[in-house]
């Protein structure tokens, strides 16, 4: 079946102005997913976010859903997971002190942390949004703790009980130029809104800064950056789009727009494995897909 035919609008907003401009899409059959590694696991998994080790190329970590344990896995790039010395069977690394409301993605910052984001807000109430930031620890450890944990809240956020105004859902965080990222599912229309953490207190709740948005044609579920930070990749259910901003202070969705629609059971998180390579992993399949970049279809 030839899906988005004809032209896709989208809003940008640069430097506090909205602009329209019109994205054609090439009609093409979506790309269906093969698995690459189906995961050998003993217990239930419902991976929901997948980053690369920053200190070991070989080292990528994931984490389950809600209704888990505050626990992360690491796997290796043959998607084998690192065995604890300590456990026969893995249990994955237990985050002590941390809570498990609804972990929707992971990333890492520039000091070696590992940022697990608890952002799902699935019914728009939530107000015990956070970051935690987490020392990575050895792959093979059973224990750990985090840092810090960075509260957060929406600045365009008015009500937590209006249906209507129903886009304060997150799946997809990233870290680029120093700072947090992060997109928005929007459960109220096709749009991603673009925020980013411009503060990192710990005594009081942060107050995101609205940077950005677009209308990506479906709901966001993961995002990860390069690791210059030019370059950003982006999957809903049935997409992968990637953006590449033409100057460091520049627009994502500005610049240069890849696009591929693809097709999978739930595709839930991203992370270029390397320059070339995106790894994403399947929520109810617990397989992991891999895509060259090269696949993407430069439409912008």
């Amino acid at each position: 079946m030839k899906i988005l035919k004809g032209a896709l609008l989208l809003t940008l907003l640069n430097a506090g102005l909205s602009y329209a401009q019109e994205l054609k899409l090439p009609a093409r059959d979506p790309e269906v997913l093969k698995t690459k590694f189906q995961f050998d696991y003993w217990g239930k998994l419902e991976l929901s976010g997948i980053v690369r080790s920053k200190s070991d190329k070989n080292v990528f970590w994931v984490h389950n859903d809600s209704a888990d344990l505050p626990r992360v896995f690491a796997i290796d790039s043959l998607g084998q997971f690192y065995q604890s010395a300590r456990y026969r069977n893995y249990e994955g690394i237990t985050i002590a002190g941390a809570t498990n409301v609804d972990w929707e993605d992971i990333t890492m910052d520039n000091k070696g942390n590992l940022v697990i984001a608890d952002v799902g807000n699935n019914y728009n109430d939530r107000k015990d949004l956070v970051l935690y930031v987490v020392p990575e620890p050895s792959p093979i450890a059973s224990n750990t703790t985090f840092l810090k944990k960075l509260f957060l809240k929406y600045p365009d956020q008015k009500t937590f009980t209006d249906k209507k105004d129903f886009n304060y859902d997150c799946e997809a965080v990233f870290f680029a130029d120093g700072r947090f990222q992060m997109l928005s599912k929007d459960r109220a229309d096709t749009f991603t809104r673009h925020y980013r953490m411009d503060t990192e207190r710990t005594d009081e709740v942060n107050t995101l800064t609205l940077l950005d948005q677009f209308n990506i044609g479906g709901k966001v579920t993961a995002a990860d950056a390069s690791e210059d930070g030019n370059r950003l990749v982006v999957i809903t259910y049935t997409a992968i789009w990637m953006f590449e901003r033409t100057s460091p202070t520049g627009s994502y969705f500005n610049g240069n727009i890849w696009w591929l629609p693809v097709k999978a059971p739930q595709i839930e998180s991203v992370c270029f494995k390397d320059d070339k390579t995106l790894w994403l992993l399947d929520e109810e399949a617990a397989a992991l897909f891999e895509v060259p970049v090269s696949k993407l279809i430069k439409v912008k």
